[in-house]
């Protein structure tokens, strides 16, 4: 008995509801449709919303740390003739000559484990700044608990072109172009050096793990220095210049031009000796019972005003025609 008062009592409500819908007016049903166009809508909006968000949260990992970036800007007065020493821990350094003033452009960034974390270290790393005399001086500050690989700053300089530069570095690419001061010294533990369009007095570079480019140089004295890196010179020797490059594991490329002729000493252990010049050879001792260890290659071109040396422990030494 029961069980047939439920099911007439259900079957009541469903006529009840049918007569509900049935009694609805044209205009109400299309606002009820209207309504749930509006409400998918915005349910569609919100879920692509999240999916944004999420996106954006993954962006800003990398393996599995948070990064973030904070820019940084300002203008120095840099005398003519006056020189810009600049001190990095790590991050990439590009220095342009032919500004009408000083300026220094720098964005700080940082790798952590969660955004607490970024934000503090980068609020801790310090750009300091001092103009003395005409010169400028700028040191990058990191605080002492950065970690290894986990914060950079990276440097974008306009000078003005008679400056000289002073760069050290402990891990970043060097690049300096458009600069014809009286000195430019460059040192880097791990990074490259890649120098443009310079005329200098003196240039003196180091890096220990990186490579180094020179094209279109002048210079009266340069050294190179690399430990395991390759060395390439493109510029024009001058009478009287010494040009000394180094490497222990890396090649050696020399591609001289201008008037100057040049005096050569090459050497390497390893490695294999080459000149597309045709040099004037000093005449050759008699072999001994006791062979030299390293391959030796001298000899003149021209009227040899320039002393060109070049030393390689494994690598290979080539002097270029431009």
């Amino acid at each position: 008995m029961n069980g047939t008062i439920r099911s007439v009592a259900c079957a009541l409500a469903c006529i009840a509801c049918a007569a509900a819908a049935a009694a609805q007016t044209p205009q109400e049903t299309e606002r009820q449709r209207r309504d749930a166009r509006q409400q998918l809508r915005a349910t569609q909006m919100a879920a692509e919303k999240k999916v944004q968000d999420a996106r954006g949260r993954i962006a800003g990992r990398r393996g599995g740390q948070v990064e973030a970036s904070e820019p940084f800007s300002r203008t120095v007065r840099l005398v003519n003739g006056g020189t810009f020493d600049l001190w990095n821990v790590a991050g990439d350094v590009t220095i342009t000559g032919g500004g009408r003033e000083t300026r220094i452009d720098a964005v700080k960034r940082v790798r952590e484990v969660n955004d607490r974390r970024a934000q503090a270290l980068l609020a801790g790393i310090r750009i300091e700044i001092a103009e003395r005399g005409g010169n400028v001086e700028v040191r990058t500050v990191h605080p002492r608990t950065t970690t290894a690989g986990g914060a950079a700053v990276d440097y974008t300089i306009t000078l003005p072109s008679n400056a000289n530069v002073i760069l050290r570095s402990t891990s970043g690419n060097l690049h300096v172009q458009n600069i014809s001061g009286d000195e430019l010294t460059a040192n880097t533990l791990s990074g490259n050096v890649i120098i443009s369009d310079l005329t200098t007095r003196m240039l003196e570079l180091h890096t220990v793990l990186g490579n180094m480019q020179l094209h279109d140089v002048a210079t009266q004295r340069a050294l190179l220095q690399s430990m395991a890196g390759n060395l390439e010179y493109a510029g024009r020797l001058m009478r009287t210049g010494r040009y000394q490059l180094q490497t222990h594991r890396g090649d050696i490329r020399v591609i001289p031009s201008g008037d100057a002729g040049f005096d050569l000493e090459a050497m390497t252990h390893s490695g294999d000796l080459h000149s597309e010049f045709v040099l004037k050879l000093p005449p050759q001792p008699r072999p001994g019972p006791r062979r030299p260890v390293q391959r030796v290659l001298r000899g003149t071109f021209g009227d040899a005003a320039a002393a060109l040396t070049a030393t390689s422990f494994g690598g290979n030494i080539i002097i270029v025609k431009p």
